[in-house]
């Protein structure tokens, strides 16, 4: 057999309810691809529910209301988005690759242009004000669908920036009370909704179902292999193979034992992961006749967490000479050296001493003595003592640290400060009083007048 992975040209992009984002590239093991583990990162704090791929970036959106964006070219996080308000249910690349489109459980639906990471338009109540639970964008970047808790189907005219029409679910019995499985065909000409045991293919032209087929299980997971043909993945772990191809039959592949949780198709390749944590990369051979034939096992691995969502990274795009195993190494190898750089040891011989507050200002005091400017109450009592000397004709106090009677001298001054400070208390308060009892005899005389000139007002006009 002749393998197609001589360059490692893929590498599969898994998000994970363990918060976890994981990637798995595809190596050559005795002429034989193998499955093995790339990188492991846990950036959010919530379970992941989507990502998205396109060239080098890589974008995922989980529970904790955050986006992050990856550049796959150095293998580092780039940004952080904070533009919804709720769980990020759908996140999609547009075909250009110059937006980012979301929708989360907030009921918005954001479109953030990629070469700035800024919002470009916000569609706060795409869908009334529920939330929005899916987002396909159309292969030629004009159109978009929206599906919400409303049962609201919304067809998005992104030239213009705005709705373009809206289709009601509701009567349509068969989809259940939650419409799932969303997803553009590669021509743009068909897109996918699924219901509880049906799938149906909506034509663009007719707007209306061109085909309906009905399961035995829950659809899961949809994706298009190419313009006319599909794949849907069943609760029970099946595969099933729709065609609008008369001449194609319809036929149903065990993949898992478990659960099909998420599937990504890439060329001529599909990857389907379980729910028990399961990932098995298929070959796809559009021209065999029979199921066996179509869908060919490559590899299989367990990654050891629950998957939520899938998708696959072309390494192509950089190259020959690219290696994912340089690349991280590379990097680490920066930042070490960055590290290295920064911390550099202090030179020998240098004494560095830092001071307090405290002791910075006893030094100073000791060696020039300084003028503190006094406060409110230092101020009033230096007021009372310069009235008290002036009217005694004292002196000023002059300490002397060689006089035998300073202490005495200290104790008289702070007895007659206290008494200073004491008798200006007093004449204080005895004044306010004084003031306060003045205005409430005045109020009084007041109201008193004002009675007699009432009662003799009144007076007159009895008299007249």
């Amino acid at each position: 057999m002749d393998s197609p992975f001589k360059t490692n040209s893929l590498e599969i992009i898994i998000g994970t309810y363990e918060e976890f984002l994981l990637g798995y590239k595809v190596e050559l093991k005795d002429n034989k691809p193998v499955l093995v583990q790339s990188f492991a990162d846990k950036s959010h704090s919530g379970s992941i529910r989507c990502v998205a791929v396109h060239k080098q970036w890589i974008a995922t959106g989980a529970t904790d209301d955050r986006v992050f964006i990856y550049d796959m070219n150095s293998r580092s996080q780039t940004q952080i988005l904070l533009c919804h308000e709720g769980s990020l249910n759908a996140l999609t690349f547009t075909p250009d690759g110059t937006h980012l489109l979301s929708v989360a459980d907030d009921g918005r639906f954001i479109a953030t242009r990629s070469k700035t990471w800024s919002t470009e338009a916000c569609w706060k109540r795409a869908h009334n004000g529920l939330a929005a639970t899916h987002v396909s964008c159309h292969p030629s970047g004009k159109l978009a669908l929206t599906l919400g808790s409303d049962l609201i189907l919304c067809t998005w005219n992104l030239i213009k920036g705005r709705m373009a029409y809206k289709t009601n679910l509701k009567s349509h019995n068969s989809l259940g009370r939650q419409p799932d499985c969303l997803t553009w065909s590669n021509s743009g000409d068909y897109f996918t909704l699924s219901g509880p045991r049906v799938v149906e293919i909506w034509s663009t032209q007719t707007a209306n179902v061109l085909h309906s087929h009905s399961t035995k299980s829950k659809p899961t997971c949809i994706c298009w292999t190419d313009a006319e043909t599909c794949v849907v993945g069943l609760e029970d772990g099946k595969i099933m193979w729709l065609s609008l191809n008369k001449d194609e039959k319809e036929f149903e592949l065990i993949a898992h034992n478990a659960r099909v949780k998420a599937m990504h198709s890439f060329k001529d390749y599909l990857v389907t992961s379980s729910s028990s944590g399961e990932i098995k990369l298929w070959q796809i051979n559009e021209t065999g006749t029979h199921s066996k034939a179509k869908l060919k096992e490559l590899a299989v691995t367990n990654i050891g967490c629950r998957p939520t969502c899938i998708s696959i990274l072309d390494l192509e795009q950089f190259g020959k000479d690219y290696s994912v195993s340089a690349t991280c190494d590379k990097s680490h190898k920066e930042t070490k050296s960055i590290n290295n750089n920064t911390e550099k040891p202090f030179p020998s011989g240098v004494v560095i001493i830092e001071y307090d507050t405290d002791n910075e200002q006893e030094s100073s005091k000791q060696t020039k003595p300084s003028k503190r400017k006094p406060s409110g109450s230092d101020k009033a009592e230096e007021e009372a003592i310069e009235e008290k000397d002036s009217e005694e004709g004292t002196t000023e106090y002059v300490k002397n640290d060689a006089d035998s009677d300073s202490d005495d001298d200290s104790a008289a001054y702070s007895e007659s400060k206290r008494t200073s400070l004491h008798d200006a208390l007093k004449s204080n308060k005895h004044k306010f009083k004084k003031t306060q009892s003045e205005k409430i005899e005045n109020k009084k005389k007041r109201i008193h007048g004002h009675n007699e000139r009432n009662i003799l007002h009144s007076k007159a006009k009895k008299r007249k």
